[in-house]
């Protein structure tokens, strides 16, 4: 959903220096994923960790309330199939997400959820309507197949309509 309808898109690394243009290689309004590629970055890729349990420890990275870089700490309270809607709110969807306990605030979709190993495992795009420290990320498992088809794509890909 933070993608849909884009036209520019940019990303700054660690929250410093300059932002760097960005382009959807892979954008799927169902499970709510887009990758992106950046062309002329030059910094690690994060790696991916095997996933997590009830009580383990995790971050949730990003810019919430587009406001400066944040490094919030969760902890998995469940791993479930949710049933809702996809980001246009058209057809039913079932995720596999992560239940989190903390802090998940509006700018904090589409970053990373992070183990205590400093592997990503998961991506965060919502947060509870009815408890303020109750956030979800989706699992690795659910955005497996996006992360592999935008691996593979060098073309840009149509992000559909904006969902505001």
């Amino acid at each position: 959903h933070v993608v849909a309808g884009s036209t520019e898109l940019a990303v700054q690394v660690g929250g410093k220096g300059r932002p760097y243009h960005a382009e959807v290689v892979e954008f799927d309004a169902e499970a709510d994923v887009a990758v992106l590629r950046v062309p002329g970055l030059d910094a690690p890729a994060l790696d991916f960790g095997n996933g997590l349990g009830p009580g383990d420890d995790s971050v949730v990275v990003g810019f919430p309330a587009n406001g400066p870089y944040t490094i919030s700490p969760t902890r998995v309270r469940e791993k479930i199939n949710a049933r809702g809607l996809d980001i246009y709110d058209s057809q039913s969807v079932v995720r596999e997400v992560y239940a989190l306990r903390g802090i998940v605030r509006e700018g904090n979709s589409g970053g990373p959820l992070i183990d205590a190993d400093g592997n990503v495992v998961g991506m965060v795009f919502a947060r509870s309507a009815t408890d303020d420290e109750t956030g979800y990320a989706l699992t690795r498992a659910e955005i497996a197949d996006e992360l592999d088809a935008g691996a593979a794509e060098r073309a840009p890909q149509p992000t559909g309509q904006c969902t505001n």
